[in-house]
């Protein structure tokens, strides 16, 4: 695939991020938003308006996809009318940095291979912001093709996730973790308040302190299969008893926290049976056990 041309289709906070990223490459580049302003905004930097999602895919190779939800993705797409399925070129790829999901991707392939004209479409959520951008690839090695160097030029990182569609699963999981672990270090810092700790220093503390870097450090041993460090862990029995003491602390000034329950409720059950001498990130095992549904063949 010979890429001349660049698209980028949505021009939110990403969409314009990118477009920018692209330009400062010196590549040549498409946009498309549906707020005329936006178009307006960046065709200032550089790039080319577009009265259309089918006239930008008439002029591009190469599409990138930075829309606010999967609603959104297929109405620009399958427009039969002004849709970039309507208007793309033979061998085109379409690379979607939307948050969406495997089914969404696996449905959106089907779509631009039925077309027949031997284009692609592949999942690539990111995180980040461009030039920096952590890419997460529903693909093996080498999915991206030709592109792989466009990307490379607006991102720090790629990975690539192994399938069609586990770009999106990864991307999911990262949100998972960055907001869980938001609202947990939220309700943490309601609960200092509360008790009426200084917050500056409760923050310091925290930061300097294990925290969040450690909770994740034991999850990535015990799934890299690092026994050794996993064994240096303390007990289930010291968790549970630190899960009960914060609870405590927190009910004594009137803070109900839904993170800290399932912390105080997972480790309190853990504690009380076969895990209970273990190193606590072995109840990763007795986790599996309880959250996972069975799975119909």
């Amino acid at each position: 695939m010979n890429i001349e041309h660049v698209g980028v289709v949505g021009l939110g906070t990403m969409g314009r991020a990118l477009s920018e990223s692209l330009i400062a490459a010196e590549h040549s580049v498409a946009v498309w938003d549906r707020h005329a302003d936006r178009i307006a905004t960046t065709a200032m930097l550089g790039a080319a308006p577009s009265v259309n999602p089918r006239e930008l895919a008439g002029q591009t190779s190469l599409v990138f996809l930075a829309l606010p939800n999967p609603t959104a993705v297929r109405e620009v797409l399958y427009d039969e009318e002004i849709g970039v399925l309507a208007g793309l070129r033979e061998g085109a790829l379409i690379i979607d940095m939307t948050t969406g999901d495997p089914e969404l991707a696996e449905e959106v392939a089907n779509r631009v291979k039925d077309l027949g004209r031997g284009a692609h479409y592949i999942d690539a959520p990111v995180s980040g912001k461009p030039p920096q951008l952590t890419v997460m690839v529903g693909g093996s090695p080498g999915a991206l093709g030709d592109a792989e160097s466009i990307v490379a030029d607006v991102a720090g990182a790629i990975i690539y996730a192994g399938a069609l569609g586990m770009g999106f699963a990864t991307k999911l999981t990262h949100q998972h973790v960055k907001y869980a672990t938001h609202l947990a270090v939220a309700e943490a810092l309601v609960i200092a308040q509360r008790v009426g700790l200084d917050i500056p220093t409760t923050i310091e503390a925290i930061e300097l302190s294990t925290g969040v870097e450690g909770g994740l450090k034991g999850v990535v041993e015990y799934f890299s299969g690092n026994a050794r460090a996993v064994a240096k862990h303390a007990p289930t029995t010291t968790i549970a008893k630190d899960m009960r003491l914060a609870t405590a602390l927190a009910e004594s000034v009137g803070v109900s926290s839904a993170t800290l329950a399932a912390a105080y409720a997972f480790f309190g059950e853990a504690a009380e049976g076969a895990y209970a001498k273990r190193p606590y990130p072995e109840t990763i095992a007795r986790l599996e056990e309880l959250r996972t549904v069975p799975q119909e063949a």
